[in-house]
């Protein structure tokens, strides 16, 4: 059975209100999408149910991210829009959704290139652990 779990940043849209949880704004959630909210319903928070069951944990829509089904060198799951560094290499990557191929890819950012994930992680000579991501560390990416 394949295991599904997102992760997003915590969001407190009141700091006067009382919150279930103790997650504090930009803390990370992880869990299931409960209310996939967008910029269409720009009144109403995205939510989560966190893996201890505790559901109705706002999150900043654009942060949710799906993991993609594989770990890193160092057995740490790899989310969307992580960004991985190849340890031998030092080459940056991000890991990102492609709609059009139904798949999660990775960025290479020092050539622009694309690869998809699982070939890239599978090759023999790739050695990649999860170093950040693009909301937290975008400095590793930046040219």
């Amino acid at each position: 059975m394949r295991e599904i779990l997102f992760r997003g940043k915590a969001i407190n849209r009141d700091p006067d209100r009382d919150c279930r949880t103790n997650y504090k704004n930009g803390d990370w959630v992880y869990g299931l999408i409960t209310k996939p909210y967008d910029e269409r319903f720009p009144k109403l928070p995205a939510e989560m149910r966190n893996t201890d069951g505790i559901s109705g944990i706002e999150v900043d829509y654009k942060t949710i991210g799906m993991w993609a089904g594989k770990l890193d060198y160092e057995g740490n799951h790899i989310f969307e829009n992580d960004i991985l560094q190849d340890v031998d290499t030092k080459e940056y990557v991000v890991v990102q959704w492609f709609p059009e191929h139904s798949s999660f890819m990775v960025w290479r950012v020092a050539i622009n290139k694309i690869a998809f994930l699982y070939s890239f992680l599978d090759s023999e000579y790739k050695k990649l652990k999860v170093v950040g991501n693009i909301y937290d560390n975008p400095e590793l990416i930046e040219k």
